[in-house]
């Protein structure tokens, strides 16, 4: 009874410690994902890592080839603009499920987020989108709606792969926070609808604003 626990357990924490490998960049986009040298590296079995590889496949960090076997997924511009058109319409409705729930709590947790982040737009891109990913969790994980959590979390674990294709200029970056102050308005104020139009019109600019650079 205790050894199929304990087997869970190591699968677990293995694509938990590959998971947060990848999303930092210690497993950049193309790495191969050897079963027996990671298994070597970690100092586990082969068994436990190649079920974690599988689970990071299936949460679309990895991807598998008939002929290179695993390895950390590669985004491409479409890639990227498929998630921001998918991010788009599941942040909106987190947002405007949100503002009707949000303690003052969350509310000063946001604030300080964007007081943060304003600073964060004048030459330093990575803090930046690290201070965007909080922004939105921030919001999404007030929703009260589980599903709209659990997809958006895959859909941003994703994103964290898109780092190449993304925008790092400053005037790009103000504008980001300008639209972020106006989302956390409408949220102060309970507007929903008003929070959900605010997130959607940031998302769709944003990704306009990607496919033209690359265009």
């Amino acid at each position: 009874m205790l050894k199929p626990v304990a087997s869970t357990r190591v699968v677990d924490l293995v694509r938990d410690r590959l998971r947060a490998a990848i999303l930092s960049g210690d497993l950049p986009p193309g790495t191969r994902l050897s079963v027996p040298e990671l298994a070597r590296q970690l100092e586990v079995s082969r068994s436990p890592v190649r079920e974690a590889v599988l689970l990071l496949v299936g949460e679309g960090l990895a991807v598998e080839h008939t002929r290179r076997g695993v390895e950390v997924a590669r985004l491409n511009l479409g890639d990227v603009l498929e998630l921001y058109d998918l991010r788009a319409s599941i942040d909106a409705l987190a947002a405007r499920l949100a503002a009707e729930r949000m303690t003052s709590t969350d509310l000063t947790a946001l604030r300080g987020v964007l007081d943060a982040q304003g600073a964060a737009a004048i030459g330093d891109p990575r803090s930046f989108r690290d201070l965007d990913a909080r922004f939105h969790q921030i919001i999404v994980q007030t929703c009260g709606n589980n599903r709209v959590i659990r997809h958006s979390e895959l859909l941003m674990r994703e994103m964290r792969l898109a780092g190449p294709l993304l925008l790092n200029e400053a005037w790009h970056l103000r504008l980001s926070h300008e639209e972020h102050r106006s989302i956390e308005r409408a949220l102060r104020q309970r507007d929903g609808p008003a929070a959900e139009t605010a997130m959607r019109s940031h998302l769709q600019r944003v990704s306009d604003a990607v496919r033209r650079h690359h265009a």
